[in-house]
């Protein structure tokens, strides 16, 4: 499998010269009184957005401290020689599900594993009050301290949560869970108006049975949550919405039909969950969330979009909403899967896995640049607890470590996609949005010495018991994948190299504000 163009790495970006250090400068000569704790040392360097050029890198205490042309006049305590592999900074997996489907504490000490042999060295993990969790609905100033205390000590990498306001009580502890912890990233689901995570109908309360909470989780809750983020954002614009943008009522009527017709339409697992939660459903949620999103000037990011409609839709509103500051998320799945997979009930995931045009719609959006983040939704479940049936089988699965992989394989190799926006898309992206610049997604100096070593070249054959996740299946199962990370670094600290993990488990929880 040979990439869809070249990279010229000797000509590529005009102005590299201003990150680099000539050792025959005086700059160079005072680097080489200089040594640090780790060396990466001429390694194809990959500077997200901008280019691609064989580089060493000195890292001091966590830090990176000095980016030379070459390492002649570079010393370490450690030396890592990089030559003819490729270096990316580490990478942000701004959609995760830590806890789920197993206790917190141990979801995340395994699938951070899993993330940290992928080239993650930073989670940030959607939480929320209600069942699939900590099964409790109690204020966040009470239930976050539980979070931290059961992720403390568990991470193998950096780590930060996002929280979903499921009560008015949680709407108004938004500028205190901002100041006090950093958070800078709310969520919504619009789908819970009327279907819980299975997509199973409910008739009576879905607040009450799967929320636990007494209070209406509609539009209005919606309005709340924005009208409070934007007064938040007067002095200080950090805080943003994040939106699961599929509308309840349309995937109702959608699953209703399909489960009637199924069998005669001869459908697979994944045809049939993409009939039942169409395109139109992203469509509707997303109307809706950018018109409050006007009205309240709050700003907002759609996750998950699958669908060509959703990306078309997208793009309209930006000309009919330009007041809306808004991005835009796809996961790694969405990119590689389609309907036609071979997956089954295992590949079940809210939004589902569509068709394959609207994975080409979805490439073409990246290309476009109408695509902002990609992420893996990582979300681990065991084939017992997934369960066999369709209808009633749990939502998710577990994709973190193919995360590079994937794109490598089908962004940089089978559409020419460059190495630098990859990992724009993968780290410098995800910094700027979730408010971690100051110290993530980007090779720069004073910047975390986070990075993922890439051998390029190397293809595998995924299986899932090869993979580092507790999950016991993948849906990209028997997919040859080129481009795989041989050794992560966090902070500094070989943390995975050569198939295993290196380290104990010290990530850091991130405050971002």
């Amino acid at each position: 499998m040979a990439p869809a163009h070249t990279p010229n790495l000797d000509t590529i970006g005009k102005n590299h010269k201003k990150y680099m250090i000539d050792p025959k400068s005086e700059q160079g000569e005072k680097l080489s009184e200089k040594k640090g704790n780790l060396l990466i040392k001429d390694g194809l360097v990959v500077f997200p957005g901008k280019f691609t050029r064989k580089a060493s890198l000195l890292i001091e205490n966590g830090k990176i401290s000095h980016i030379a042309i070459n390492s002649d006049t570079l010393k370490a305590d450690q030396v890592i020689n990089a030559e003819g592999k490729v270096v990316f900074p580490g990478i942000i997996d701004s959609h995760f599900h830590v806890g789920i489907y197993k206790p917190l504490s141990e979801d995340a000490k395994s699938e951070s594993k899993s993330a940290i042999a992928g080239g993650v060295t930073t989670i940030l993990s959607y939480f929320r009050a209600g069942k699939n969790y900590l099964n409790k609905n109690e204020p966040y100033t009470k239930l976050f301290e539980e979070v931290i205390r059961l992720s403390q000590g568990n991470f193998y990498c950096d780590y930060g949560y996002n929280l979903a306001p499921i009560t008015s009580v949680h709407i108004e502890e938004i500028p205190f869970l901002t100041k006090e912890w950093g958070v800078t990233t709310y969520k919504y689901y619009m789908f819970y108006k009327g279907l819980n995570l299975k997509s199973e109908v409910r008739r009576g309360s879905v607040e009450k049975e799967y929320l636990l909470s007494d209070e209406p989780y509609d539009l209005g809750h919606l309005f709340k949550i924005m009208k409070k983020i934007s007064e938040l954002n007067k002095n200080d614009k950090k805080v943003r919405l994040s939106i699961h943008a599929e509308d309840a009522e349309l995937i109702r009527i959608h699953l209703e039909d399909v489960k009637k017709k199924m069998n005669e339409l001869n459908l697979n697992p994944l045809q049939a969950y993409n009939m039942a939660r169409p395109p139109i459903a992203e469509r509707m949620a997303i109307i809706e969330a950018f018109e409050l999103a006007s009205q309240t000037g709050c700003p907002i990011n759609i996750l998950h979009i699958t669908s060509k409609l959703a990306l078309q839709t997208t793009k309209e509103l930006k000309r009919y909403y330009p007041d809306v500051d808004y991005k835009t998320e796809v996961t790694a799945a969405h990119l590689t899967l389609t309907t036609e997979s071979n997956a089954g009930v295992l590949g079940k995931v809210n939004p589902p896995i569509r068709t394959a045009d609207d994975k080409e719609a979805l490439w073409h959006g990246i290309l476009s640049n109408e695509i902002f983040t990609v992420v893996s939704d990582h979300a681990a479940i065991t084939k017992a607890i997934k369960g066999s049936e369709l209808w009633s089988a749990e939502n998710g699965f577990g994709a973190t470590e193919l995360l590079l992989p994937a794109l490598l394989t089908e962004g940089y190799y089978k559409r020419g996609i460059s190495l630098e926006k990859i990992a724009e898309l993968l780290t410098t992206n995800p910094a700027k949005l979730h408010n971690l610049s100051n110290r993530k997604g980007d090779i720069s100096i004073g910047l975390d010495g986070d990075f993922v070593i890439v051998n390029l070249n190397k293809e595998r054959l995924v299986r899932a018991d090869k993979l580092h996740s507790a999950q016991d299946f993948t849906p990209f199962e028997g997919l040859t994948l080129k481009g795989w990370p041989e050794l992560t670094i966090l902070k500094g600290n070989v943390v995975f190299q050569d198939n295993d993990i290196t380290s104990k488990p010290n990530g850091e929880y991130l405050k971002r504000f």
